[in-house]
């Protein structure tokens, strides 16, 4: 079960390629550019004198780049590409495009904002009637292309720690970087005044909310949307953990006369279609059973315990804890894909990630239990590679770890949300999930494998 698990994982991450995506998404003639996806295609008139300039930003910003200047060929004018700064991280030889890097540890610094001074002047200096910016975005952009409005870095990385340590999710968390921004929230149009807008986008939110996607620099602001960021902001379960001086800084978008064309070209979808894919021809009765699982972490760790001790008959009904279903009968080997993004209440001082400490919780549930259980795999990993600040995308478990004398450890890593340092101290840390950054993002993954006959 564990090299199948694995491999599916890395299936699902190459099925998400951000170089694959954007490389079949793009085709240029002289007459035109189209942008094809799963919803459809979108095409842009060109001509002799268009010229294309690239702004790329997120863990997908060099292999999207690396496609779009492929399709681009020698029409691309100017490109800028903000990359994650992590271990290894290096300019890229063979991109045309400018190479910047910040965000060590996936949160903004003062690179990640020196680079984006350093792509909106590149916006400013290049927009004409004849410019299409074509903005390749994904997971992580928020980090990346970061310029706070009002406030400082600090004040604005202390406001998103603040709300993220008391379980605010993406939606929360991207609705106050608008606020605070001045890119965020569409804001980054109101600097193009003459030139077209393309934006190819990796989700990795939940039902592709792509106002949110990287806090939606390119996104203009509908009504709705302004009425959820709103609503979100101005809760008293978030007003109440900051300070006036931060509350008094909040500001909506101010419209753009620019219509751009916003198109997702890959999503948790596709990984989760490839995951089922092939564990079907590994002989296992695979079904999605969602792609927007949301909750607390750790009690989602212990809804998939749940599920692994409920008899074949009972997984039915375990499933709609998970608010999804299976039409007919499970076979005797079964595999339940899960996708979506869950949160974290830090407890502690202690390194973690979701999917790490999803995993634990999961584990410290089954093995303070004496139910019978069936042969079983469970794996929680982040597509991106990197969960939360940590080197690891996540970690697995299967029967011969569920020991009762390992409750009362898990449950302290737990207590002071350290499931990193469980998961690299325990089995000499073969349960840890480290591929490395995998070059995507479209939010985790839950895989469950079951064997009811062996």
């Amino acid at each position: 079960m564990r090299t199948e698990a694995l491999t599916a994982f890395k299936r699902c991450c190459d099925a998400v390629s951000p170089y694959t995506c954007v490389k079949q998404a793009l085709r240029l003639t002289s007459e035109k550019l189209t942008i094809y996806s799963p919803s459809g295609s979108v095409a842009v008139d060109v001509s002799s004198r268009t010229r294309f300039i690239i702004t790329a930003f997120g863990k997908a910003s060099i292999a999207m780049a690396t496609a779009a200047e492929e399709q681009l060929g020698g029409r691309l004018h100017e490109g800028i590409v903000i990359a994650p700064n992590v271990a290894g991280a290096k300019a890229v030889p063979n991109l045309r495009s400018r190479v910047f890097h910040g965000a060590r540890n996936n949160l903004p610094d003062s690179d990640s904002v020196a680079a984006t001074h350093e792509a909106l002047k590149s916006i400013e200096r290049n927009d004409s009637s004849d410019s299409i910016f074509l903005f390749l975005v994904s997971g992580g952009g928020s980090a990346l292309f970061c310029a706070p409005d009002g406030i400082s870095l600090e004040e604005k990385l202390l406001t998103i720690r603040t709300l993220a340590a008391n379980g605010a999710d993406i939606r929360v968390l991207n609705s106050f970087r608008q606020k605070l921004s001045a890119v965020k929230g569409g804001k980054t149009l109101n600097y193009v005044k003459k030139g077209q807008v393309v934006a190819l986008l990796m989700s990795d939110l939940i039902d592709n909310l792509i106002q949110f996607i990287a806090s939606g620099p390119t996104i203009p602001q509908t009504g709705s949307m302004v009425e959820m960021s709103k609503a979100l902001t101005s809760s008293p379960k978030w007003t109440s953990l900051l300070p006036a001086r931060i509350l008094n800084k909040l500001q909506d978008p101010a419209p753009s006369s620019v219509k751009p064309h916003n198109i997702i070209v890959g999503s948790i979808s596709t990984a989760l279609s490839a995951l089922k894919e092939y564990l079907t021809n590994q002989g296992y009765d695979a079904h999605i059973i969602t792609s927007t699982l949301e909750g607390n972490a750790t009690q989602r760790g212990k809804d998939f315990a749940e599920l692994i001790m409920s008899p074949r008959k009972g997984l039915l009904t375990a499933l709609e804890k998970f608010s999804g279903s299976v039409k007919g009968e499970l076979g005797e080997k079964v595999a339940l894909l899960f996708g979506g993004e869950t949160t974290v209440v830090v407890r502690g001082s202690g390194k973690g990630g979701r999917c790490q400490e999803m995993t634990l919780s999961c584990l410290a549930t089954l093995a303070s239990s004496a139910k019978p259980l069936p042969s079983f795999l469970f794996l929680a990993a982040g597509t991106d590679g990197q969960d939360g600040p940590t080197d690891a995308a996540g970690a697995y478990i299967t029967n011969i770890d569920v020991k009762r004398d390992i409750v009362t450890q898990a449950t302290e890593y737990l207590e002071t949300s350290n499931s990193y340092q469980f998961w690299s101290s325990y089995n000499n840390g073969q349960n840890h999930i480290k591929p490395g950054p995998t070059g995507t993002n479209v939010m985790d993954i839950q895989i469950v494998l079951m064997d009811f006959v062996h």
